[in-house]
């Protein structure tokens, strides 16, 4: 390709010699070689910091030998490693895209240079529009690039939808009454699965780090007025309102599905859920198609599978008048999640060549790079609309016209005009773990009020151990501002 050929005659070009930290920091890298004038030796390897994903690493490895006859350094990382790190040793790094925040706040990750964003072979405008314009930013600055962001979805059987004169639900409500009818079909007698394996109407990923989630998913829609910016916490506060109308409504209701559907009791994933689905263990399903590495064996329903909108909403809180209101003919009632998963990558701040990490990242995220790449790793997806076609490469053993169909749906879904932001600022981890906690109290019969108040309560002592006024900043950044 022509960038391949580029970024290959730029190495050899303009290369430094880079020495490297280990990850727990011997201060003794050496200065960078310099470059001589006949421009004949080679660059130093990149080194390449990858987040809990050696898969994906090992990939992109294989990919930058085979393009450029380079060889880069692959180091593969814990949470742990970077999660109190003051430097990352590395010239790109790979992470878990809501991890931006925490990257960002303190340092660690350089903004990309506008010029590179225009580079013809990365096609920045065919990325999907909230991956461009919000996930990839952070304070008005573009930061990081985009290895794909799994959205949930409703997947449904569509012969089981058929056979009970179901449509995907527009809303919770009709959500919930799918379920109520979709109990006919766990009962009846063509229904029943190996002995011993429940069969349900519904499966939401209620699994540690993915219950908290789960909530943030079904308010989203209520909590995004049109008015409304900051939809988690107040915005020159940082008082949390997570204990607020919308957030109770959505407890409630999905309090009220998992008893109906006789999922509450079940600790699934997003994969998970979409085994169960492809398995015959429930009718539909809030996940994502996933490809297992491991088994390209082909689900016995996965042909009658189809994918939907995730249910929204026909009303929104308004917080400046604690009253709900009726959207407006012209308003999407669909409100996406961000940053619930996905990959990115970034130059590190620490580099000493900022122009080359930051050319490489470019190219990982090039629509046939990240192609060939982005498929080896269980936590990406597709995130351009050229990618559509091939999309079967994300999707497993999913029929062509199935993986179109899910990949036209998340398009549609990361192209919708307003999106929830997810917890990208620092302390994400621990303001998750309180919002699973109390949807796990409210699960076991705990009132969804109280269950949230606690929560409230827990993440304004987080906020305050981490510092009231540089939380305030980090949230206002994630929306896309500056300084406020």
């Amino acid at each position: 390709m022509k960038f391949c050929r580029a970024a290959f005659r730029f190495v050899l070009l303009f290369g430094s010699a880079i020495g490297f930290l280990a990850i727990s920091g011997c201060p003794d890298a050496k200065k960078p070689a310099t470059t001589p004038a006949a421009g004949t030796a080679k660059p130093q390897p990149l080194t390449l910091l990858v987040v809990e994903d050696p898969a994906l690493g090992k990939a992109i490895a294989r990919e930058w030998m085979g393009r450029t006859e380079e060889e880069l350094k692959v180091r593969d990382v814990t949470l742990a490693d970077v999660g109190g790190a003051s430097r990352l040793p590395g010239d790109a790094v790979i992470f878990p895209a809501a991890m931006i925040g925490q990257f960002a706040e303190r340092g660690l990750i350089a903004p990309l240079e506008p010029a590179a964003l225009e580079d013809s072979e990365f096609e920045y405008r065919d990325i999907f529009d909230q991956i461009r314009l919000r996930e990839m930013r952070w304070g008005g600055k573009t930061v990081a690039t985009p290895l794909g962001s799994p959205q949930l979805l409703l997947a449904y059987r569509a012969d089981v939808f058929e056979k009970h004169g179901l449509a995907p639900p527009h809303d919770w409500a009709e959500y919930q009454q799918a379920i109520d009818q979709l109990a006919k079909w766990t009962a009846a007698a063509d229904s029943k699965t190996t002995e011993g394996v429940s069969r349900y109407p519904a499966i939401e990923p209620l699994a540690d780090g993915w219950a908290g989630q789960l909530l943030l998913v079904r308010a989203a829609a209520y909590a995004m007025h049109r008015d409304q910016v900051s939809p988690l916490f107040r915005f020159d506060t940082m008082a949390p309102l997570i204990d607020q109308p919308p957030y109770v409504r959505a407890l409630e209701e999905l309090v009220g599905a998992s008893k109906l559907g006789g999922f509450a009791d079940e600790r699934m994933t997003p994969a998970d859920a979409f085994k169960a689905l492809r398995t015959g263990r429930c009718a539909m399903a809030l996940t994502w198609a996933t490809s297992n590495l491991d088994d390209s064996s082909t689900g016995e329903n996965d042909a009658a599978i189809r994918f939907a909108l995730l249910p929204g909403a026909r009303q929104a809180y308004r917080f400046a008048t604690k009253t709900w209101e009726e959207r407006g003919v012209d308003e999407n009632p669909h409100v996406p999640l961000l940053a619930a998963s996905g990959r990115m990558a970034a130059a590190c701040a620490a580099s000493s060549d900022a122009k080359r990490a930051q050319g490489f990242v470019i190219w990982l995220a090039g629509r046939d790079v990240s192609q060939q790449t982005g498929p080896h790793s269980m936590a990406t997806t597709l995130f351009r609309r050229g990618q559509i076609p091939a999309s079967g490469r994300w999707t497993g053993s999913l029929s062509p016209e199935t993986s179109r169909q899910y990949a036209e749906t998340l398009a549609q879904s990361l192209s919708l005009p307003k999106a929830f932001p997810g917890l990208t600022i620092p302390g994400r981890v621990e303001y998750l773990a309180a919002l699973d906690e109390a949807v796990r109290q409210a699960l076991e019969g705990k009132p969804a009020a109280d269950a949230l108040a606690g929560a409230a309560k827990k993440w304004s002592a987080i906020t305050e151990k981490l510092g009231v006024e540089s939380q305030r900043r980090a949230n206002a950044r994630s929306l896309g501002q500056g300084d406020p």
